[in-house]
């Protein structure tokens, strides 16, 4: 998601940069615009083709069912709350006062706890999934660059700018199917929670 964001802003910028540059070099000693190199130009839709790689679905699915494990462990932990909350609530009328208080204080902090835990590991997965789709990401920038250079392309677009362009320049489907070559999967790898 944020990778996702990151990623298309850094090809637009990328891109920008790539056609201002192309646009406005100065002519050197008065060089007529003639001069200047003949741009072509592709483009590729990166967020189509990280969502559609296999190494990325390896890597949804490693989440997923990391988060499916994190889920059953939450749930026991809120059956106990429950239980927990239901004998305090029992136990009212047969405590003082302070002792009620007491407990329920102990009763809230557990609550806290256990809702800190869950934030924890839901950064956890957020950060493994944010790291794994970086490989991902690398292993694509390194293919768009090969395919570019194979090309000639003088650079390359992110689909999102594009308003209007010929297939022929679009470079989406061949850059997936050679990272799916290069990258079948990737291994997801939990940071520690903190």
């Amino acid at each position: 998601m944020r990778l996702a964001r990151v990623c298309q802003q850094a090809f637009t910028v990328l891109a920008f940069t790539m056609a201002c540059t192309l646009l406005s070099a100065p002519m050197a000693g008065g060089a007529a615009a003639e001069d200047l190199p003949i741009s072509r130009i592709a483009f590729i839709d990166v967020q189509g083709v990280l969502r559609a790689a296999e190494a990325s679905r390896t890597i949804r699915d490693q989440i997923e069912a990391q988060r499916a494990k994190y889920q059953e462990e939450i749930s026991g932990q809120e059956r106990e709350l429950r239980a927990a909350e239901q004998e305090l609530t029992e136990q009212r009328a047969l405590l003082s006062p302070e002792a009620f208080q007491q407990r329920r204080q102990l009763f809230e902090q557990r609550v806290v706890e256990v809702q800190r835990g869950v934030q924890s590991k839901k950064r956890q997965l957020d950060e493994a999934y944010t790291q794994a789709m970086e490989q991902v990401r690398i292993a694509l920038v390194e293919i768009v660059a090969d395919i570019a250079k194979e090309r000639k392309a003088t650079a390359v677009l992110s689909k999102s700018v594009i308003v209007l362009a010929e297939k022929g320049i679009d470079i989406s489907e061949e850059s997936l199917k050679r990272l799916n070559q290069r990258l079948t999967s990737v291994s997801v790898k939990l940071p520690p929670i903190q």
